[in-house]
């Protein structure tokens, strides 16, 4: 069976393996600003899945799971890059804080579209479904809201109807494995980043003529 030890292993390798293939995959060669910015994606991913494994080692369950939605939205947009419209003077713009990226646009049936982290969702969902659901759940741990109260409850006795609460800064008590589902999904968003991050490199640089 694996173990929640071996999940943390896991991500840790999968972050090693990202770095050796990037030194083969993310050459530098002629710089524009879309490299950059695949560049920025992937130092983010890789810290924020170090700060993952922290949180999980820690028991610290809602800081773990804000995490995963912010991987959520590294991926949106870095699935979102062949979609952008006039990509690197976009990136420019961002880049001089001229523009947030839920206002840049695409091109739909001859129109603009814009951005926004519901389109971005809508198309990263449409590939991988099973990430609308996540992404749901895990906003009720980014804004305040009563799944906070599930870290808290510490013993439930079935008996008497009472429930048991502790205040403190890492979970109540559990069995490892209510953290197997949040570690998987965390792999599964990286391991679709990281491919993403290799494969647009090359969509980075503008057509020639």
């Amino acid at each position: 069976m694996t173990t929640l030890k071996d999940r943390l292993s896991a991500l840790r390798q999968q972050e090693r393996e990202f770095l050796r293939t990037a030194n083969h995959d993310l050459t530098a060669g002629s710089m524009y600003l879309t490299h950059m910015f695949i560049l920025g994606a992937g130092q983010r991913t890789l810290s924020q899945s170090r700060g993952f494994r922290k949180m999980i080692e820690g028991r610290n369950f809602p800081s773990a799971t804000i995490l995963l939605r912010t991987q959520i939205d590294t991926a949106m947009r870095i699935h979102a890059l062949p979609l952008i419209h006039d990509r690197e003077n976009s990136m420019r713009r961002l880049m001089g804080n001229e523009v947030q990226f839920d206002r840049l646009t695409t091109l739909e049936g001859g129109k603009q579209v814009r951005l926004t982290d519901a389109h971005l969702r809508k198309h990263l969902s449409a590939q991988y479904p099973w990430i609308d659901k996540v992404y749901t759940e895990t906003s009720d741990f980014v804004h305040l809201s009563f799944r906070h109260l599930w870290t808290a409850i510490a013993r439930v006795d079935e008996n008497t109807r009472t429930a048991h609460f502790m205040l403190s800064g890492i979970d109540a008590k559990r069995n490892e494995a209510d953290y197997f589902e949040v570690c998987d999904a965390f792999f599964e968003v990286s391991r679709i980043i990281y491919r993403m991050l290799r494969s647009s490199w090359g969509l980075a640089r503008p057509p020639v003529g």
